[in-house]
């Protein structure tokens, strides 16, 4: 029988630096992203899940995707890249210039995202289809 492979817990320092270092090639209108979020979602994608493209505009502004864009870049893995539209209160920065929420767990204060605190969703998922 097989054992499972251990999947690295992703530290917010490796974080960080990968942000800063990184050539991004999108920007961002967001000033902050939830370290919680992506490092669920990174050991999520790295144990073969995989969550939808993401929307781009044509000025290359990540318009929704944002913690999975960092996310499947750092872990090197290809993505759908969804032609968007944004809004013109948008401004674009650097992913470089962004900070990282260290303590809040956003999707627990958004209602229609708690589910995604557990991986419950992800068999519920499976089993719907």
């Amino acid at each position: 029988m097989g054992s499972l492979a251990v999947i690295p817990e992703l530290q917010i320092e490796d974080l960080k630096k990968f942000i800063e270092d990184f050539e991004h090639e999108y920007s961002t209108a967001h000033k902050r992203l939830c370290f919680i979020i992506i490092k669920r979602i990174y050991r999520r994608v790295l144990n073969g899940h995989r969550f939808g493209g993401i929307k781009v505009d044509s000025a290359g502004l990540v318009v929704d995707g944002n913690h999975r864009y960092i996310v499947y870049k750092l872990a090197k893995i290809e993505f759908e890249i969804i032609p968007w539209t944004s809004s013109l209160s948008d401004e674009p920065k650097s992913y470089n210039k962004i900070t990282i929420d260290e303590i809040e767990d956003w999707d627990l204060n958004c209602l229609k995202n708690m589910k995604y605190c557990t991986d419950d969703f992800l068999t519920e998922e499976k089993s719907a289809n």
